[in-house]
């Protein structure tokens, strides 16, 4: 089930110079507003941290659900052990690069998704033991990457890595980016991968760790050397950046506490097995093939409902195999259509997902997925499992109504404790891939 939970995003601010702002004689901090409004359409909370806090970094992130580092002057060069280049490096704030480098560290400790923009990637990755071209001009071969202090933006293409976290959260294929910067990333951090490139070769995006979709425990940090802020707001593909994050930052925040069962998820139930599930699912399916016309592959019931005896929630999983996810609009627009609400996948090129709920308890999930990839073969291998195996079923239901009696209402914590049981069967079954 849904949640109706808006997360609470850490954002960093910058300081404004003395008399920056009409009447503030002495300065202050702030955050330019597009990144916020980028932000709020993501339907997240921001609470701005000013450079300056000396408190633990984990204390500071404690009561927060994201995390996001924006633009600005550059970090000082020391950090990465090269000699300051006095000519062209501007607007170095001690504070603000000793709060920043503490944060990242404490957001990986935590795994708190994170996204650092701009001058935030240049700090991920010397948070990591990177380190950073101080002046892109005096590079030979360089495309044109903007100039901050001089206010120019260059816009250029930016090609995600496949299976990487921005690829599975854009899922566009080239981006179009705003860019405007005159540092980028040299040798890479520790951990720190490159998943994204501008048509020069220059490391457009970076992540923390190889993309897993299977590791549900690894930290989600995604830095991007460009702006989506500045197109977000007439670009899905930008502003997909921020609804990732803020999607991450919900799940997190909807968890219970360690020590309780109730976290910020609608309460849910298992249901007895009900004939009419299949017939549900065939009038559905019937409406998602006219929608989709040739773009449907297979459309396919899974999940528990699909398999005959096993107690289930009560919904109808319908697993739709298309012939491309890209571009992301031949499916969300039909679907639209019939009433689901979509959802992105950042973590797999091979899934996106749609739900709509009716008035009574039943709802319907949707799961777009690549036509003969791994995300279908696995869901479609552990449902014939199940209903070759009535023995399995059983202890699989079982299972299902301890954990819900367990976890009444964090539908996170019931869905994690299903895991190993799921990854035994297709371990037996043989199956790969991500779920």
């Amino acid at each position: 089930m849904s949640s109706s939970y808006r997360p609470l995003v850490a954002i960093v601010g910058y300081h404004l110079a003395p008399d920056r702002v009409t009447r503030w004689p002495e300065g202050g901090y702030g955050v330019p507003g597009p990144y916020i409004d980028a932000l709020r359409r993501a339907d997240a909370r921001v609470f701005i941290v000013s450079p300056g806090e000396t408190n633990d970094a984990g204390e500071i992130l404690e009561p927060f659900d994201g995390l996001v580092l924006v633009g600005g002057g550059d970090i000082d060069p020391a950090r990465y052990g090269a000699t300051p280049d006095v000519e062209h490096n501007y607007g170095v704030e001690a504070d603000r690069d000793e709060l920043e480098v503490a944060l990242l560290h404490a957001a990986d400790r935590l795994r708190m998704p994170t996204l650092c923009i701009c001058r935030g990637m240049q700090v991920m990755n010397v948070s990591f033991g990177g380190t950073l071209h101080q002046h892109l001009p005096a590079i030979p071969g360089l495309i044109e990457h903007g100039v901050p202090i001089a206010d120019t933006v260059s816009t250029h293409e930016v090609t995600p890595t496949p299976w990487s976290r921005l690829s599975a959260t854009t899922k566009s294929g080239a981006l179009t980016c705003s860019s405007h910067h005159h540092q980028g990333v040299d040798r890479l951090g520790d951990g720190v991968v490159a998943t994204g490139h501008s048509p020069d070769g220059l490391i457009e995006a970076i992540e923390l760790g190889a993309n897993d979709p299977d590791d549900v425990e690894a930290t989600w940090m995604l830095g991007v050397q460009w702006h989506p802020e500045d197109t977000a707001a007439k670009d899905p593909a930008q502003q997909s950046v921020f609804d990732a994050l803020a999607l991450l930052a919900r799940l997190r925040g909807s968890r219970a506490k360690p020590g309780e069962q109730r976290g910020r998820t609608r309460e849910y139930h298992i249901a007895a097995a009900d004939t009419s599930w299949p017939g549900l699912f065939e009038a559905e399916a019937g409406r998602i093939r006219e929608a989709l016309g040739e773009l449907a592959v297979d459309v396919d019931h899974v999940g528990s409902t699909s398999v005959p005896g096993l107690d289930a929630k009560p919904i109808i999983d319908i697993q739709t195999s298309v012939s491309s996810m890209v571009p992301r609009d031949a499916y969300i627009e039909p679907l639209r259509s019939l009433g689901y609400r979509w959802t992105l996948d950042p973590w797999s090129d091979e899934h996106e997902y749609f739900s709509r709920e009716e008035e009574d308890t039943r709802a319907y999930h949707v799961h777009v997925c690549q036509a003969g990839g791994n995300w279908e073969g696995r869901h479609l291998t552990f449902r014939d499992w199940l209903r070759e195996h009535p023995d399995d079923a059983a202890t699989y239901s079982t299972l299902k109504r301890r954990l819900a009696v367990e976890h009444p209402q964090d539908i996170m914590a019931y869905v994690d404790a299903k895991t190993e049981f799921i990854r035994s069967i297709e371990r037996m079954a043989g199956a790969s891939g991500p779920v």
